[in-house]
């Protein structure tokens, strides 16, 4: 697989089957505060959706404030989704997130909403596996040459 991406296309083909992010929004502290959340769904704009309890103590202060989603995929592409949280409390979209495991995620009694990270900026990095870069990190050596140990950029969604 080539390590340009250059478009969010290009990282759905990449990131497809993960479905672990993790979160990072503004706490009650003023400080940054995360946790592991299910992905639910990546839209084609680069917008990213989640469930998660209404009633946890992050979810209502991170409405309209900044967050981060992180998600890596094996270990070679780690990308970083910028961009603002919106809470949505519609029937119809929750409905739409669901599917056979969404209750495990929340204890008895807990809320559902749907979380969307509209996402305005992704940072991606890529990198070969840890065979991969040894070989380039001796070729370089023994060559005086810089390394081949991946790339990185940013897409603006």
């Amino acid at each position: 697989m080539s390590s340009a991406i250059s478009s969010v296309s290009d990282l759905q083909q990449r990131l497809k089957g993960e479905r672990t992010a993790i979160v990072t929004t503004i706490d009650e502290r003023g400080t940054l505060s995360s946790r592991p959340v299910t992905l639910q769904r990546f839209e084609e704009n680069g917008d990213l959706w989640f469930l998660v309890d209404q009633d946890a103590d992050w979810v209502s202060p991170a409405d309209g404030a900044p967050v981060n989603a992180s998600v890596v995929d094996e270990g070679s592409t780690w990308v970083s989704f910028a961009g603002r949280a919106a809470l949505v409390d519609d029937p119809v979209t929750i409905a739409e997130l669901c599917d056979a495991i969404s209750d495990t995620f929340f204890e008895q009694g807990a809320t559902p909403v749907a979380l969307r990270v509209v996402t305005d900026r992704v940072e991606w990095w890529t990198a070969p596996g840890k065979v991969a870069q040894a070989m380039e990190m001796a070729k370089a050596k023994a060559t005086g040459s810089e390394p081949d140990l991946g790339s990185s950029g940013t897409l603006e969604v």
